[in-house]
């Protein structure tokens, strides 16, 4: 979740949700932005695509989306929603109802502004949930070690509420390339840097579930 596109939401929530399949975990996309970017990845890699993913209209109310989401994801281990960028009722259902909220960064002012509104978000869901639900992690994202502010990422982030991941998702041609190939991270590139970034994203997220 951000409310401002182009952060990489789409690009870590499905590699994501591969290497976690990959792993043995059921594992299902949920495709909430209106743009579709999800699913036309997979439609871009047909049957050998290596993901489920589902469509899913958060602007039906709750009780409908709620509905939704559970006839989709029966069998799931585990739910990944790619919210849309914005902050408006749908990104607040999904952290209601999420278990954790993942807030991709750029190493840009404006992403960071829009990262404390989204930290604020699901700090507010977490009050209205009563416990300690949705655990909220930043993600250093699309980053080049070769910038001061990418540098100083970190330490930026390190004072906004929430967990900070220790890996960032450098931005890599590569994870362009499995986009245009239909295929994920895993897959289409399993020696590469970016594939072992992903892995590092994964099993952090995972050691809370």
């Amino acid at each position: 979740m951000n409310q401002k596109g182009g952060c990489g939401k789409t690009t870590i929530a499905v590699n994501l949700a591969a290497i976690m399949k990959s792993t043995g975990l059921n594992t299902i996309v949920l495709d909430a932005d209106p743009q579709l970017s999800a699913s036309r990845w997979a439609k871009q890699g047909g049957e050998e695509f290596p993901l489920t993913i589902h469509p899913l209209d958060m602007t039906k109310g709750a009780r409908k989306v709620k509905t939704d989401i559970r006839e989709l994801t029966q069998s799931a281990d585990v739910i990944v929603i790619d919210c849309p960028p914005e902050l408006r009722e749908p990104a607040m259902l999904a952290s209601l109802l999420a278990d954790m909220v993942l807030v991709p960064v750029t190493p840009s002012p404006l992403d960071i502004w829009a990262a404390e509104a989204a930290t604020e978000l699901a700090q507010d869901a977490r009050e209205l949930n009563g416990n300690n639900k949705p655990l909220v992690i930043l993600v250093p994202s699309k980053t080049n070690s070769q910038t001061v502010i990418a540098k100083d990422l970190g330490k930026t982030l390190a004072s906004l509420e929430g967990q900070v991941a220790p890996v960032n998702i450098v931005q890599r041609v590569v994870l362009a390339e499995c986009v245009i190939a239909g295929s994920t991270i895993d897959r289409y590139a399993p020696n590469s840097p970016a594939f072992r970034e992903m892995q590092a994203l994964c099993q952090f997220v995972l050691q809370f579930k």
